[in-house]
């Protein structure tokens, strides 16, 4: 379940720390028993009991949008898409001016890779309500997705501007100001974020990024470091950690945590390049080649043309006489 996803699905059962409840259960015509059970599941985590509770009540009353979006809710929150797609897709069809259900299937869809439906869902739910943050904040999820730093930041500052010091909308700015490479204020934002919920993942990794790629390397070892306490097989945690370990000097922690992510992601062009860097630094040239080289090849079969010029640059230094290591880390993707 992604974090975000668990975010809204809180706010649907209307949990005080979160905030009032979704459109979807403010105006639910399920009777009230029913409505709090399914509230109280949700607050406990049990989702497939939540559905259960739901399936019962839909059994008489198939088109209750409210109901229909719920249920999808907590689909959404065991990662069963299809089906959360579906109740989003039925809830929507009883319900046409649902924003919500738009924004909802809008989230599932791009957690389906489908970025051109989901992009079409949010753009609907904003503009059958401009005051749903909920909207702005995945369409500028969805952007990122799509690379499109300044689309994305433009939604994701609206979604901040309807939810002044809410952490889900400053943790996505954060990232969009990652994407636009302005890193000073992307820490400020997580920052933000983790000040609300402090052992955020999200925030921790894209703050971390974010000291990172302004090279204030102990600060981005102490969050990525941060990141692996909480989930120790992360990827993104294991990738960022290894080149943060690397800025800093700490080559041996750097390989270790590059191992680690590729025993988890195969054949990864990235990570082989990062480890090429770091066997180079410590100087293990050969095999600091064989990594380097690996990487060029899965560039070149990705039809990556930048990945294989990094990679390039790498196997040039390596092929000089004597080899030599990158003075610095080359920029990650």
């Amino acid at each position: 379940m992604t974090g975000r996803r668990l975010f809204t699905l809180l706010a649907a059962a209307g949990v005080a720390a979160v905030g009032a409840p979704s459109p979807a259960l403010a105006q639910s015509a399920a009777p009230p028993a029913a409505v709090a059970e399914a509230q109280s599941l949700v607050r406990d985590g049990d989702y497939r009991d939540a559905i259960g509770v739901l399936n019962r009540y839909l059994a008489t009353r198939p088109n209750d949008a409210a109901a229909l979006v719920a249920r999808g809710d907590a689909y959404a929150a065991l990662d069963d898409q299809r089906s959360a797609i579906a109740d989003y897709t039925a809830a929507i069809a009883a319900d046409p001016s649902d924003a919500y259900a738009y924004a909802s299937r809008c989230q599932a869809r791009d957690d389906s890779d489908e970025n051109d439906g989901a992009l079409a869902d949010c753009s609907k739910a904003v503009a059958l309500d401009p005051s749903l943050a909920y909207a702005y904040r995945e369409r500028a999820i969805v952007q990122l997705d799509r690379d499109d730093g300044v689309a994305a930041f433009s939604d994701a500052d609206k979604a901040v501007a309807l939810e002044p010091g809410e952490s889900a909308s400053l943790r996505v700015r954060c990232r969009a100001y990652l994407a636009n490479q302005r890193y000073d204020e992307a820490v400020a934002d997580c920052t933000a974020a983790l000040a609300v919920d402090p052992e955020n993942e999200d925030a921790l990794l894209f703050r971390g990024r974010a000291e990172a790629m302004a090279q204030r390397w102990p600060a981005a070892v102490a969050d990525l470091d941060a990141v692996l306490k909480l989930d120790p097989k992360s990827g993104d945690g294991l990738f960022w950690a290894a080149y943060a370990r690397l800025g800093s000097g700490a080559y041996d922690g750097a390989l270790s945590a590059a191992g680690a992510y590729l025993a988890a992601n195969g054949d990864d062009a990235d990570g082989y390049l990062l480890r090429g860097e770091i066997e180079a630094k410590l100087g293990r040239f050969d095999a600091a080649r064989s990594s380097a080289s690996a990487a060029l090849r899965s560039y070149r079969n990705d039809d990556d043309e930048d990945g294989a010029a990094k990679a390039q640059r790498l196997l040039d230094a390596l092929d000089a006489d004597p080899p030599r290591a990158l003075a610095s880390p080359l920029p990650p993707p």
